[in-house]
Parts: structure tokens; C-alpha cells; sequence
């Protein structure tokens, strides 16, 4: 029994030694592992909210990612669905494109998104252009076939060189038409000087003859022509061939407006289907004094100038009157 008890004692003594050697060394033993044990603890409270919210997101990325994945997804569906391409065909052009597949805002959308493939005239589109609707078109897209995107261009050039041309051929027209006038002018008053004569007589226009005299058929009453027509447009000027009186001016029947000289020589000259008339009956006129323009008026079958050289006044008195301007120096 004593040994027992003091085997128990020694264990029991031993552990209140070892408690009393804790709370005997002072504050400061005792402190030490109160204060460490203390701030073990406090460390593994300070640990743990930093390691939670590390956990956290780490388990709420892949059910955000996986979230956002199925609404990215028809947002690209919806970009295909409304980009489409267009191909170019004969007759097209922009406001018809943008009409037909219903493009909101009209040609200058559909312009505006393939500028870089129509290039700077929306005008210029060529069959096989591919355009993009609904979006802007890729830079370098252009026509089928494998051309490049520039093919407007060459289409460009060859169109400004079609508009040159046709600006030098009319240039060329308008100064060949200058000059065809100018020559025409100076044959007139070529013809005018070599019909004039130093006698003072000369044609009455600076034209041909159309129809000569004594021509025959059933369109005189005489049978014949009276006299000789001269070309002449409406308007054209009519001269006297030679100094005289006017001893008529005004309505002749079937000759319509008509002129008779009477002439220093005792012929008389006479001018009809006038359209418009100069002079009036009494009146002196020179040779090669305008009196009238040529017309259509009377029995006509269109402009020209009538021409009789009479003895007398009246019809059926003429002569040949080439004969008579030949033989006063006239060239006709």
C-alpha cells in the first residue's frame, strides 16, 4: 500500500510540479503560451476569411463563363443571319439593289457599306460586284470570277475615256462646223463678186438653178416654165439684178408675193413666192439692192426663188432670163 501510494503520489506530485513549475515561474511562463496560444489562434481566424474568398470565385468562374457562352452565340447567328451578299447583274444599280432587298436606309446604306468595293461614284457598278447587305462589306471583297476588288477602276478610266473622246469628237464638230460656215461665207460672196458686174447688174441669189426655163409639163398653164428657179431657202436675201423702178410690189395669185422692175433697158424683172417684201410700187432701186427674201408663198411646192425677165409687165412676155443676165456680164 505504501508503495502503491507513493508510486501514485510521485505522479501526482510530478504532474502538480509540473503545474505549479507552469503558474510558479511567474506571469511570464504562464504569459508565454497564453500569449502564443493566443496568437496561433488569432492567426488561424486572420487565415481563414483570406482563404474562403479565394475558394469562392474559383468555383464561380466556370459557371459564369458557362453562362455568358449560350448568350454570345445567337448574337453571332443574328450577324450571319443579317449579312447577306449581293451579285451584280445587268441593269442593277443602287437604288434598285436597295429596294428590292428591302436595305434600311436605302442606296446611300447600301453605298456607305461597300464604298471600298464600288469605290468613290456609287453610279459605277459592274455585273459580277459582289455587295454586302445588312453590314459593311470585308476591304478587298469585289467582283465573282476571282477579280480583284480594284476592277471599278479600269471600268473607271475606260469611262472617263469614253466622255474625253466624246467631248474632243464634238470640239471637232463644232470647229469643222465653224469652218464649213466660214467657207460658206466666203463662197457666197465669192459667187456674189463673180455674179456682180461692172454694168451693175447681178443675181438675184447666190445659188444654182433647180428648175431651168421652158421645162415643160402639166404643173404651168402656159404648158412650160416661164422662168427659172433658183435654190433658196425661206429667208434667204433677194437682190434686183439692175438698176430700176418698181412698178409692182404685193400679192401676185398664183406667184404669191411678187416684185416687177422695170429696168433702164425696157426688161422687166420679176421675183416671186417672196415670203417677205422690201420695197414698194414707184420705188428707185440699184442693181444688187436687197427687196425682198425668198419663200414658199403662192403655188409652191416649197422654197425657192422664181425668176422671169419679161418685155413686158405682164405674164407671158418672158424671155430667157439666164440669157439676159449672161449677156449683161452676170456669170450665172
Amino acid at each position: 500500500m505504501p508503495a502503491k501510494g507513493k508510486h501514485r503520489r510521485p505522479k501526482s506530485s510530478s504532474s502538480l510540479t509540473r503545474g505549479f513549475v507552469a503558474a510558479g515561474t511567474g506571469g511570464a511562463a504562464l504569459a508565454l503560451p497564453l500569449i502564443g496560444a493566443t496568437g496561433a489562434h488569432a492567426a488561424d481566424k486572420a487565415a481563414a476569411p483570406v482563404a474562403l474568398p479565394q475558394k469562392a470565385p474559383l468555383q464561380q468562374v466556370p459557371q459564369q463563363r458557362t453562362a455568358e457562352r449560350p448568350a454570345a452565340a445567337p448574337q453571332a447567328d443574328s450577324k450571319k443571319t443579317d449579312t447577306r451578299t449581293y451579285s451584280v447583274v445587268t441593269g442593277d444599280n443602287l437604288s434598285k439593289i436597295a429596294a428590292e432587298e428591302n436595305v434600311r436606309g436605302g442606296w446611300q446604306k447600301l453605298y456607305t457599306d461597300n464604298k471600298s468595293v464600288v469605290g468613290d461614284d456609287p453610279s459605277m457598278i459592274f455585273p459580277g460586284l459582289k455587295l454586302t447587305l445588312g453590314g459593311k462589306a470585308p476591304a478587298g471583297s469585289g467582283s465573282a470570277g476571282g477579280a480583284k476588288a480594284t476592277a471599278p477602276a479600269p471600268q473607271k478610266q475606260a469611262d472617263r475615256t469614253e466622255r474625253t473622246e466624246r467631248t474632243e469628237q464634238r470640239v471637232e464638230q463644232r470647229t469643222e462646223q465653224r469652218t464649213e460656215k466660214r467657207a460658206e461665207q466666203r463662197t457666197q460672196k465669192r459667187v456674189e463678186r463673180q455674179q456682180s458686174s461692172g454694168s451693175g447688174f447681178s443675181a438675184p441669189v447666190p445659188s444654182g438653178v433647180s428648175t431651168p426655163y421652158r421645162a415643160s409639163g402639166g404643173s404651168w398653164s402656159s404648158g412650160y416654165h416661164t422662168g427659172v428657179d433658183f435654190r433658196a431657202s425661206s429667208g434667204t436675201p433677194v437682190k434686183a439684178v439692175g438698176a430700176g423702178t418698181v412698178v409692182s410690189a404685193g400679192w401676185g395669185g398664183a406667184y404669191g408675193n411678187e416684185i416687177v422692175i422695170k429696168h433702164n433697158d425696157g426688161r422687166y424683172s420679176q421675183y416671186a413666192h417672196l415670203s417677205a417684201l422690201n420695197v414698194r410700187s414707184g420705188q428707185s432701186v440699184s442693181g444688187g439692192q436687197q427687196i425682198g427674201y425668198s419663200g414658199s408663198t403662192g403655188n409652191s411646192t416649197g422654197p425657192h426663188l422664181h425668176f422671169e425677165i419679161r418685155t413686158g409687165p405682164g405674164y407671158g412676155s418672158d424671155i430667157d432670163p439666164l440669157g439676159y443676165l449672161r449677156s449683161n456680164g452676170v456669170p450665172v
